[in-house]
């Protein structure tokens, strides 16, 4: 921990006191990671079509399709419409690129990833052509819901102006002392300021505190406050980001599909999903000085005064650890009626999850003397923060209802098109670790905020098969879903996922009677809200104090595919 700093005279300070009057916010994508926003869980619930190798290939429009593994995610009663049993195994490879407009590179902006997409057997347990009930497939299957590997780096300068002295460039400092000070949190008489009795929500400004970031002085009136003494007025900020996700949500099914009279099929799948889910956020500001030519200068203070010690830089580290099980039920039909007309319908109830989640940070900073020329690097780290057991994160995620059609040209080619609607707006958040009000920390807030800024989103899928020769499938296929949100611009805590489109092709080949390989390839594109790395908001007038600035993040993703499957 380090020392209470004393000043002398409060003019001498490059000051950035927190006005006791005002009631700020803050947030940004690099603050608030001690809870869960709703932004997360909307995020969370987000799935992709991923599957075997064909469904992916056509774009993941399974409403009404049947003979294939993925039905029992998508639709379980295509699950009916099997004749024999069948193995099949999809290993799947993801690359991810990222964007931030108007950056400069810094650590990398790729994630690649090994996977299995889907792995799943079906056996048909009952054949009777003569009889209403044709046929009976159970199916078992393991199946990725949603795929979290991706990475956004950038850097990006806040350049001091030597003719605009008046302008200081943003720094999360400023953030740090606004929150402690609005909040009276101040070190004790040894100057310690530890996190025992802290609301873990004021854990990394402790940090900066430690990282000699922040120090807290008395005003001419006795009144404590909080200044970043050590980073100049005249300081220049290049401030640079880099989040690092891994994990996913695998759902294990178990499913029934009847087949009556090959016209109506009916299905019903048991999901058990598991999901993990790990974030690390590093943030890092570099401080350097710069007079009107562009040439290195020392640091100053709002009174012109050179700083007897400064910060060259400070990197803030906090990673998130997310891991629990969530159960859910699908329900479906499909109706043929013709024999190359199929009409389908599925509902899917909402995932109850019951999730665990660690949280942590450290603190690392370089301090330099002008006056002994010596340069102390400083580092600090918090406890770790566990919400676990009774206080878990519960939520529901949105129900889902899908239609289909599609329409086979005999065995020659069919088209698929499927439309989803997910209901956002009802999203609820059952337990919360702990109820703080003053933070809008208990289930109410969130049911509130989800029924007046989310709505329903809208799903359209698409695809098309042609086959050219009986053993080889020619395949392409996409899709497009908007955006959750009423207004996205509301959302500035993070980048969340707007709105993502994918394109997707493949191939299949008969290698024999009884085994098919399929290889699918998919381009998927997600744009995000619009974010601040941080910022302070004056909730009487809506104006922001401190702030960043927004960032905007898009991510490219590429899927590639291989499906084995044996029947027998």
């Amino acid at each position: 921990m380090r020392r209470l700093i004393r000043v002398i005279a409060l003019g001498a300070m490059c000051a950035a006191a927190f006005p006791a009057q005002a009631q700020l916010k803050f947030g940004g994508s690099v603050l608030d990671h001690d809870v869960m926003m709703s932004g997360d869980f909307a995020d969370m619930s987000r799935t992709h079509p991923f599957g075997t190798s064909r469904a992916m290939a056509l774009g993941g429009a399974f409403a009404s399709l049947g003979g294939d593994m993925t039905a029992m995610f998508v639709n379980p009663a295509g699950l009916g419409m099997y004749r024999s049993n069948e193995i099949t195994l999809t290993p799947m490879m993801s690359f991810t690129h990222s964007e931030t407009a108007g950056t400069l590179p810094y650590k990398g902006d790729n994630k690649n990833r090994f996977s299995m997409a889907d792995v799943g057997i079906a056996l048909n347990v009952y054949q009777s052509p003569s009889k209403p009930l044709t046929s009976l497939t159970v199916g078992f299957g393991l199946n990725r819901v949603a795929d979290f590997n991706k990475r956004y780096s950038f850097s990006s300068e806040s350049r001091y102006d030597p003719n605009r002295p008046d302008r200081l460039m943003p720094t999360i400092a400023d953030v740090f002392g606004q929150q402690l000070g609005q909040n009276g949190i101040f070190p004790t008489s040894d100057g310690s300021l530890g996190y025992n009795g802290v609301n873990p929500y004021f854990w990394p400004a402790v940090l900066g505190y430690n990282a000699y970031m922040i120090s807290p002085y008395t005003d001419g009136e006795g009144n404590p406050l909080w200044v970043p003494d050590c980073i100049g007025s005249n300081a220049s900020v290049l401030h640079s980001n880099d989040v690092v996700s891994s994990g996913s949500i695998n759902e294990f099914a178990f499913s029934v599909g009847a087949n009556f009279g090959n016209i109506v099929y009916v299905g019903a799948t048991l999901g058990f999903q598991s999901v993990h889910r790990e974030q690390s956020i590093y943030y890092q500001e570099e401080y350097g000085y710069f007079d009107a030519a562009g040439n290195p200068t020392a640091a100053v203070n709002s009174s012109g005064e050179y700083i007897r010690s400064q910060l060259d830089y400070a990197g803030l580290y906090q990673k998130t650890v997310l891991d629990g099980s969530g159960v859910n039920f699908k329900i479906g039909v499909i109706v043929r009626p013709t024999p190359s007309l199929r009409l389908g319908v599925a509902f899917h109830t909402p995932t109850f999850y019951s999730l665990d989640r660690t949280y942590e940070g450290d603190v690392e900073s370089s301090l330099y003397n002008n006056e002994t020329k010596e340069t102390k690097v400083n580092a600090d780290w918090t406890p770790i923060l566990n919400d676990e057991g009774g206080n878990s994160w519960d939520f529901v995620s949105p129900s889902r209802l899908m239609f289909g059609a599609s329409y086979t040209f005999g065995t020659f080619a069919l088209v698929t098109v499927d439309y989803e609607r997910d209901w956002y707006n009802g999203i609820r958040v059952k337990n919360v670790p702990v109820s703080d009000p003053a933070f809008m920390i208990y289930p109410e807030s969130y049911k509130t905020e989800f029924k007046s800024n989310f709505r329903g989103t809208n799903t359209v899928r698409a695809g098309v098969e042609v086959k050219p020769l009986p053993i080889l499938a020619l395949r392409a296929g996409g899709g497009y879903t908007d955006s959750m949100f009423k207004d996205g611009s509301l959302y500035f805590n993070a980048p969340y996922t707007t709105e993502s489109y994918y394109f997707s092709a493949g191939v299949g080949v008969s290698l024999s009677r009884a085994v098919t390989l399929d290889v699918a390839y998919q381009n998927l594109t997600e744009k995000q809200t619009a974010y601040q790395l941080f910022f302070s908001l004056d909730q009487q007038t809506g104006e922001m104090k401190t702030f960043s600035g927004l960032y905007d993040t898009k991510y490219t993703r590429h899927f590639v595919s291989m499906t084995l499957g044996f029947r027998f």
